[in-house]
């Protein structure tokens, strides 16, 4: 098993690699905005192809450090699984991707990026790659409504929250068959976030912090519908 590694918020190394990935998400979406037609579509091609060979590559140097584990290494923590979400989204412009990523994948991201924990090596490689792939869920709605013309439906935020539970039962049967913690779901997670609770306190144990993250979860996503709830009301758009 990989011991986990936490980058401490507001630390120097902390502060640089989020700069750096804020400045990225920025350059390409402006990028990818001011492109013709044409361009955009090679250089949303291109995010897709990117973000693939990122994460086999990614495996192929785990597999080749003796890093990669069963019980760490599949792609079933959350982020991981909205990582393939945006590849999907890119190549198909789908709907359901779409505001899967805008009102889970996203907020997953931020927080990942204010509370870094590395569960797969603490080299400048792995480093890049956590920042690279949780900024890429960040950018990846933002880029769908700004360059690919995209927007959330009515009732989007409740198709997403759906679709996340039935990933989050698969994900824990999967656990249940691996003596995993994928997603989570089995143990806490050890990065001092506060959205959860202290382990001595009742909410903080498991189960009972899984209810915290379904509260937060759903939180964060009628935060994120708030400006377009206010922007249907005022231009009734009926979408």
């Amino acid at each position: 098993m990989i011991e986990h590694h936490v980058i401490v918020p507001f630390s120097n190394e902390w502060v640089v690699f989020n700069v750096l990935t804020i400045i990225t998400m920025i350059l390409v979406i402006f990028i990818a905005r001011k492109a013709n037609e044409n361009w955009k579509k090679k250089i949303t091609q291109g995010l897709s192809i990117l973000f693939i060979i990122e994460f086999v590559g990614m495996e192929i140097f785990h597999l080749s450090k003796d890093l990669w584990f069963v019980e760490d290494s599949l792609p079933l923590h959350m982020c991981a699984i909205m990582w393939f979400v945006t590849i999907y989204l890119f190549i198909t412009k789908s709907q359901w991707a779409f505001e899967l990523m805008l009102y889970i994948g996203m907020p997953g991201g931020i927080h990942s990026l204010l509370t870094p924990e590395l569960t797969q090596g603490v080299t400048l490689l792995d480093k890049i790659d956590y920042f690279l792939a949780h900024g890429g869920l960040v950018m990846a709605p933002f880029y769908a409504i700004l360059v690919l013309g995209m927007w959330p439906r009515r009732n989007g935020i409740w198709r997403a929250f759906f679709i996340v539970h039935v990933i989050a039962l698969f994900v824990g049967l999967l656990n249940w068959i691996l003596g995993s913690n994928y997603m989570y779901l089995a143990q806490r997670p050890i990065v001092d976030n506060p959205l959860i609770p202290p382990e001595s306190i009742f909410l903080g144990r498991w189960p009972y912090y899984i209810i915290i993250f379904q509260v937060a979860l759903l939180l964060h996503a009628l935060v994120v519908n708030l400006p377009f709830w206010i922007l249907r009301k005022r231009s009734s758009i009926e979408v």
